[in-house]
C-alpha cells in the first residue's frame, strides 16, 4: 500500500512543525483578501478569514471607478466601496490596506479626460489630490495599515524609463500631501507605498527603475505569484530564493516590505494542485521567518476562488484569453467557489503555520491526525542517523517504504533495516505495513 499524496503532505508539514522552531508573530501583520463564495455570504467569508488570524484586509478601488470623468464622482461607488468598508471594518476591528489603482496591471485607470495626460502633469497631480480628499472623508473610522497608489505599474511601464520617471514625479507630489492630509484629518500617521510585482522588483531589466520609484516611500509593496512565462506555477521551492532576492535589494528595516498580494493557483492546468498550493504557503511562512526584520505584512490572495463569470470579466478587461492564465486566476483561492465553498488543503496548512507561531487563538486540525495505532511499539534507531536505520518492533513487519520530503517513494523492502548513508540530509517518512496489514507511519532525520 502507498500513502496518499495528501497524507504525505500532512505528515511532512507536521514533521516541520516538530523539527523546527517557528518564529513568534512579533510585530508582523497577517491579512486576507476576503471574497464570498457562490452563496454570496460575505459574513461567512469574513469569518473564514477571521478564524485564520485576520488582522487586516486588502481593499482595492480604481480612480476611474471613483471618478469616471472630470469632477464626476460616482456616489454609488463611494457608498458601496468606501462607506460600507468604513462601517464594517471598523466595527470588526480590522485594519485596511487600501489600494488606489491609478494604474492596474497593464491598464491606466484614471478619469476619462485624463487618459492621455502624463502622470507628471500638474493637472494629473491636482486632480488626484482632490480624489484623495474625497476618499479620506469617507473613511474616518478605518485604521489604514497602508495606502498604496498604483497597482503592478511595472507591467504597464515595461522597460520605458520615462514612464517610471513620470510616475516618480507624480508620487513625489502626492505622497507628502496624502500623509499630511490624513494626519490633519485624523491625527494619525500614514504609511504610503506603490505596488509592484516581485518579478519586476528583482528583474535585471526593471529593478533599477522600481528602486527609483520606491526611493522615498515608507514601504516596499509587492505582489507575489510565482508564475512561469506560460502562466503555469513554478515549484514552491523557488519561494526562498525569491524572498532572498527581494530583501537583498531592499535591506533597510526602516523601509519594511509589505506583500499586498501573495497567492498560488491550484489548477492542474497550471501544473499545480491543492497539495502544491499548500506547500507554497508553508514555504512562504518559513521564508517570512527568515526575513522577519524586513517583511512586516502579508496578504493571502485570496480567500475564495473566482467564479467562471468573474474570470470572463477579467478575460475581457485584460484582453487575455489564454486558458492557462484564466485557470490561474480562477483557482487562486484557498477555498472553492461552488455553494458555500470547501476548504482547500492550503487553508488548513495556513492555520497550522499560524498556530505554530502563536499568531492568534487558532487550532491546527492536521495535528489531530493520527496514522499509527495507540499501541504502536515500533522505534527507529538511531534517529537522527547518518548510516544504517534500524526498525525495532515487537510485532512482525511485512514491508516498509521510505518517502522523501516531496512524497516520492525511494525504497521498499521487507528487511528491518535500511542503509540511508547516501540520502540527502532532511526529514523522511517510513511507511510500515505489519503482518496483520495495519499501517504505521514514523519519521526520521538523515544528518
Amino acid at each position: 500500500m502507498k500513502l496518499s499524496t495528501t497524507l504525505l503532505l500532512f505528515l511532512s508539514i507536521l514533521s516541520q512543525f516538530s523539527g523546527k522552531a517557528q518564529l513568534a508573530k512579533g510585530d508582523r501583520i497577517f491579512a486576507w483578501q476576503v471574497d464570498a463564495a457562490e452563496n454570496d455570504d460575505y459574513e461567512a467569508a469574513f469569518t473564514f478569514a477571521a478564524n485564520a488570524c485576520q488582522e487586516s484586509t486588502h481593499l482595492s478601488l480604481t480612480w476611474s471607478g471613483l471618478e469616471p470623468d472630470a469632477g464626476e464622482f460616482d456616489h454609488d461607488f463611494i457608498a458601496s466601496r468606501l462607506d460600507i468598508a468604513n462601517l464594517y471594518y471598523s466595527i470588526n476591528d480590522v485594519m485596511v490596506e487600501m489600494q488606489v489603482s491609478v494604474t492596474n496591471i497593464a491598464i491606466k485607470e484614471v478619469p476619462a479626460d485624463l487618459d492621455e495626460v502624463p502622470f507628471d502633469d500638474p493637472l494629473m497631480v491636482a486632480r488626484f489630490k482632490t480624489a484623495l480628499d474625497t476618499i479620506f472623508q469617507h473613511i474616518p473610522d478605518i485604521e489604514l495599515a497602508a495606502l498604496n497608489i498604483g497597482n503592478e505599474s511595472d507591467i504597464l511601464f515595461g522597460t520605458d524609463e520615462s514612464m517610471y520617471a513620470a510616475f516618480k514625479t507624480f508620487l513625489d507630489s502626492i505622497v507628502p500631501y496624502a500623509k499630511d492630509s490624513y494626519f490633519d484629518l485624523y491625527g494619525k500617521e500614514l504609511k504610503v507605498g506603490t505596488t509592484l510585482t516581485l518579478g519586476g522588483l528583482i528583474s535585471p531589466e526593471k529593478s533599477a527603475y522600481c528602486q527609483m520609484m520606491n526611493e522615498d516611500l515608507d514601504i516596499i509593496t509587492v505582489t507575489y505569484y510565482p508564475l512561469a512565462p506560460d502562466f503555469t506555477m513554478e515549484s514552491p521551492t523557488v519561494v526562498a530564493d525569491h524572498f532572498d532576492a527581494l530583501v537583498a535589494l531592499y535591506p533597510s528595516v526602516e523601509q519594511p516590505i509589505y506583500f499586498a498580494e501573495c497567492g498560488y493557483a491550484s489548477s492542474e492546468t497550471c501544473n499545480s494542485s491543492e497539495d502544491l498550493q499548500a506547500e507554497f504557503f508553508s514555504a512562504v511562512f518559513n521564508a517570512w521567518d527568515e526575513h522577519y526584520d524586513n517583511i512586516k505584512y502579508l496578504t493571502v490572495f485570496k480567500s475564495t476562488d473566482w467564479s467562471f463569470e468573474d474570470v470572463e470579466f477579467f478575460e475581457e478587461y485584460l484582453g487575455i484569453d489564454d486558458p492557462i492564465f484564466l485557470e490561474y486566476l480562477r483557482t487562486l483561492g484557498v477555498r472553492t467557489w461552488d455553494g458555500d465553498g470547501t476548504n482547500k488543503l492550503a487553508y488548513e496548512v495556513i492555520l497550522c503555520e499560524l498556530e505554530a507561531r502563536d499568531w492568534c487563538d487558532v487550532e491546527c486540525a492536521l495535528s489531530n491526525i493520527s496514522t499509527s495505532p495507540a499501541h504502536n511499539s515500533i522505534q527507529l534507531f538511531p534517529n537522527p542517523t547518518n548510516g544504517i536505520l534500524n526498525i525495532i518492533s515487537e510485532a512482525p513487519i511485512k514491508e516498509l517504504t521510505i518517502y522523501n520530503s516531496i512524497g516520492e517513494s525511494i525504497l521498499t523492502t521487507n528487511e528491518t533495516f535500511a542503509n540511508v548513508k547516501d540520502y540527502s540530509a532532511g526529514i523522511y517518512l517510513v511507511h510500515i505495513t505489519m503482518n496483520d496489514n495495519t499501517l504505521q507511519t514514523l519519521k526520521f532525520s538523515k544528518q
